[in-house]
């Protein structure tokens, strides 16, 4: 040992670091990190704190320039906002200022510095806002040159500090270190050595009280205690050597058993597992290795109840605690082991205590049987019960003799027979009655040949009904061939049964009304023209459409829209007679084909009947509607010889009909062709024309009848069509409100209008009241009031500008939304006028109500006077009653100059027409509004 020790030499560490080194080092990294973290992080809060106050200078200087440009752009004076740019440009560290004018998209001020520095550069900008409206734009170009030095300096200054700050630690630190520590430490090593070399005659003397001092009087303590035991140690040697002699007799006999005891151990097939009280595993045969998947070194490194799964440990130390340490041993119990690939094993378990030479149980032995397969199987004849029972399909289970030995719960909701019924029982329980002996003799000829039949068979329920189902039937053979068993499973159905005659109907019923649809009512069609061609004989097809039905659609909801469809269509099949059919063709369309007819007038009796149908109110939702409707009517076969020709002139003509004020019908003519095919260019046309820019605006003169004073205009639309040159409303307005464009057009007459009276005032003339005229579905669009709000605010208008015409007939319907709109609009300030009043409904309650500002008495009513007694009498009172609620009277169409003079001695306050003025492009009607009267010459 001795000699050993001596090879070493424990003074010399080799290519390793001194301890002076090592401290040296450890003092300079400690001192040097915090340091230099300390200064990195400091530098980092001043360029932070600098590049801040950069941009809240910029920040700053650009909000002053954009405030201060305000003025100046909005009245585009560069003297005004000159002397601010040379202020900015005070500032050193601005190279240039530009302000931009983003109406004209041109300079409006700029200043450069006309020595640029050779640095970093910031651009900012920010646009000049004047009103709510963006004018121009700022953009300054800062210099960041000045930055960069500053921190360059700032940077310099603390690697200065931290260089100062460590040599001078350094020198402090190293000082005291070798004086206190690294001195003694050499002693002790030295010491240490000898001591490693067994140099142990020689004592170590200490003086020193500190921590070292006390280190080297335990160095001393242990070189005398170390030559003591050396030398106890020679004196024991000898009989060690004796008692290790007669050890070994002992382990030859011991080993001489074991080996009896390991060859049982190691071939049970069965795993067995021994462990101490505590779950020290101590030993296990390679059965219960296998199934683990440890190797006997790594289960020792494991406590044994690391391998119970969590939900079996209870089990386990229950067995343990009340009948291993109480009897000795437990008889067989189910639990589940974890292996080395975490994965739950169900193992069977016996156990028996170990007993020492006391009688004390010391360990437990634990014989292990793997029965995964056996729960496998469980599981698998529980899922199998499982399916059968909740399977969606019946299933029925039978002998060879074809007795019911198992039903499912499917069975039971498909049928109506519980198990218990039906158990022992033959099939035929659920026999209908409609399949014949043939039938179920080739049934069981094809299972018998081929073990499997499916078909569709019908059955009786229990409570007597008979249904379809889909069934399949298998014979389940035993090993040797024969027939055990037979298993039917089968399916109700019903339902798809049901499925399939409802698309049969879909494909030739309408959903909505139940009536026939187009193609249904084309094959009947079909076969009464074969008929009428084969017997010379007439037939009449009627296309029947609902007037305005996409006002009430619109207006009251699309649920209204479905009931009134469904009234409607009771009221047509109401007047019809036997052989004559009605058709829903789609939307609010209908076909009505009378198969056989003598003349044109067995069809105009049933038009006739089908229009005093709807002579009626429908009520839907609390409103009465009043619905009219236009029928067009083609005749076989001087109108058409096959269907689709037919129904395209009955369509011709029901346009024609509609044309010629509605709720009336109209045979075929030539010239109705023609007219369909410009409806259907305009209308195709109509849904581009607003995108196009193809529509203009006319304006009409209102002049004041007793001064002359011109107080307004009534603006009127004209589509300036590419092809068929400009045409009037009368040409276009009902295929838009029929197609659902009105809408769009309506809005942009209001936004078009608002433009010329602030073109016109712009231009100098004083601001002035232009009406504009709003249809049904305008009228009641949800966004009509944020429209006109939005038009007047864009142009910077009063509400007084605009005068809003609508008819009585949107007045009275739906009167509480109408309440809400009106008031809406009137409180915009805008004007409110009933146009083409006494036409319609009229009332003096809605008229009490509403407080429109004027009442439009309509060009039919002006046509006549004074000579027809009627008209003036009419035109009479609405001028008397409009001064009773104080409203304003307008007369329209005043063409004559006795017109003008009955109007005027009967104290009508407004009036237009021809007489005054036509319609005027804006351009044409400017002369006329500068001279601001207008008056006829009268003599």
């Amino acid at each position: 040992m001795t000699k050993q020790a001596e090879t070493f030499d424990y003074s010399q560490p080799g290519g390793r670091l001194s301890l002076r080194q090592a401290f040296l080092i450890a003092v300079v990294l400690g001192l040097l990190f915090p340091a230099l973290l300390i200064s990195f992080l400091s530098f980092n809060l001043q360029r932070d704190k600098m590049e801040t106050q950069l941009a809240v200078d910029q920040n700053r200087l650009l909000e002053i320039v954009a405030l201060g440009m305000q003025e100046p752009l909005w009245n585009l004076s560069r003297q005004a906002g000159a002397p601010l740019v040379s202020s900015v440009m005070d500032d050193e560290r601005i190279i240039s200022v530009r302000v931009s004018d983003t109406q004209s998209n041109t300079i409006f001020l700029s200043a450069l510095r006309s020595e640029r520095r050779i640095g970093g550069v910031a651009f900012v900008q920010k646009p000049v806002v004047y009103r709510g409206e963006e004018i121009g734009q700022v953009n300054i170009e800062f210099d960041t040159e000045h930055l960069g030095i500053a921190q360059k300096n700032q940077l310099k200054d603390l690697l200065l500090i931290v260089v100062a700050q460590l040599l001078l630690s350094i020198v402090l630190i190293m000082s005291i270190l070798n004086s206190r520590f690294l001195t003694p430490i050499r002693q002790l090593s030295e010491q240490a050595t000898q001591l490693a070399a067994l140099k142990l005659e020689q004592p170590f003397l200490w003086g020193r009280q500190d921590e070292i001092g006390t280190v080297g009087k335990h160095l001393e303590w242990m070189r005398a205690e170390l030559k003591r035991l050396i030398d106890e140690l020679k004196t024991k040697t000898l009989a060690l050597e004796a008692d290790i002699e007669r050890r070994r007799e002992v382990e030859d006999a011991l080993r001489r058993s074991e080996n009896k005891y390991r060859e049982l151990f190691w071939s049970n097939l069965d795993g067995i597992v021994i462990s101490s009280l505590e779950g020290q595993v101590l030993d296990a045969n390679p059965a219960f290795l296998s199934l683990i998947g440890y190797s006997l070194d790594q289960l020792k490194l494991q406590n044994f109840w690391q391998v119970v799964s969590d939900n079996s440990e209870t089990v386990e130390r229950y067995n343990l605690d009340n009948k291993v340490m109480r009897f000795g041993f437990c008889d067989e119990f189910e639990v589940e082991y974890i292996n080395r690939l975490g994965s739950a094993i169900p193992v069977s378990v016996k156990t028996v205590a170990m007993r020492d030479a006391d009688g004390r149980i010391t360990a437990v032995w634990r014989m292990v049987r793997d029965i995964s397969e056996r729960r496998a199987a469980e599981e698998r004849m529980q899922l199998a019960a499982k399916v059968f029972e909740n399977t969606a399909e019946g299933i029925m289970i039978t002998d060879a003799q074809v007795c019911i030995r198992s039903v499912n719960r499917a069975f039971t909701e498909i049928t109506g027979f519980s198990q218990d019924e039906v158990l022992g029982q033959l099939p035929t329980v659920l026999s209908s009655g409609r399949h014949n002996k043939e039938f179920y003799d080739t049934l069981w000829a094809v299972l018998n040949e081929q073990g499997q039949w499916q078909g569709e068979v019908w059955n009786r329920r229990k409570n007597g009904e008979v249904y379809p189902e889909w069934l399949a039937i298998n014979a389940v053979r035993s090993p040797a061939g024969e027939v055990t068993h037979y298993v039917a499973i089968f399916s109700d159905q019903s339902e798809r049964k049901a499925a399939d005659e409802r698309i049969q109907f879909l494909a030739h019923f309408d959903v909505l009304t139940g009536l026939p649809n187009r193609g249904h009512l084309q094959d009947r069609a079909l076969l009464a023209i074969q008929n009428a061609s084969h017997d010379n004989g007439k037939l009449g097809v009627l296309l029947l459409d609902l007037d305005r039905f996409k006002t009430i659609n619109e207006s009251l909801g699309h649920a209204a829209g479905d009931i009134l469809l469904k009234i409607a269509s009771e009221r047509i099949r109401r007047v019809l007679g036997a052989g004559e059919v009605v058709a829903r063709q789609g939307g609010d369309e209908f076909l009505v084909l009378l198969p056989l007819i003598n003349d044109a007038a067995d069809a105009v009796h049933v038009a006739e009947r089908i229009l005093a149908e709807f002579a009626a109110p429908i009520d839907v939702y609390s409103h009465s509607l009043a619905i009219t409707a236009s029928i067009g009517i083609s005749l076989f076969p001087d109108d058409g010889r096959d269907f689709d020709t037919l129904v395209r002139n009955a369509d011709a003509a029901m346009y024609h009909a509609k044309s010629s004020g509605r709720n009336n019908y109209k045979f075929y003519t030539a010239d109705l062709n023609a007219r369909a095919r410009e409806i259907l260019a305009i209308e195709s046309q109509l849904r581009h024309a607003v995108d196009r820019r193809e529509f203009v605006l006319h304006y009409q003169p209102q002049v004041e009848m007793c001064s002359g004073n011109i107080i307004g205009a009534e603006a009127l639309i004209r589509w300036n069509h590419p092809t068929l040159g400009l045409l009037g409303p009368v040409h276009f307005i009902d295929v838009a409100e029929e197609r659902g464009h009105i809408v769009q057009i309506g809005n942009w007459v209001i936004r078009e209008a608002c433009r010329q009276i602030a073109e016109w005032h712009a231009k100098g003339l004083p601001l002035m009241t232009v009406g504009v005229n709003l249809s049904a579905l305008q009228f009641r669009h949800q966004d009509l009031v944020g429209l006109l709000r939005d038009a007047l605010a864009e142009y910077r208008l009063p509400g007084s500008c605009l005068d809003v015409e609508v008819t009585e007939s949107v007045i009275m319907d739906d009167m509480e939304s109408t309440v809400q709109t009106i008031h809406a609009i009137q409180a915009m300030g805008i004007r409110m006028s009933i146009d083409d009043f006494g036409t319609g409904y009229s009332s003096l309650a809605y008229l009490k109500r509403f407080k429109a500002d004027k009442l439009k008495i309509d060009r039919s009513f002006v046509r006549d006077i004074p000579g027809d007694q009627d008209d003036s009498a009419i035109t009479r009172a609405i001028i008397n009653m409009s001064k009773n609620l104080n409203m304003q009277v307008v007369a329209e169409g005043v063409e004559t100059v006795e017109q003008w003079q009955f109007l005027a001695q009967e104290g009508c306050h407004q009036v237009q027409g021809y007489l005054l003025s036509r319609p005027l492009s804006a351009e044409a009607v400017e002369p006329l509004l500068r001279q601001r009267c207008l008056l006829p010459q009268l003599e």
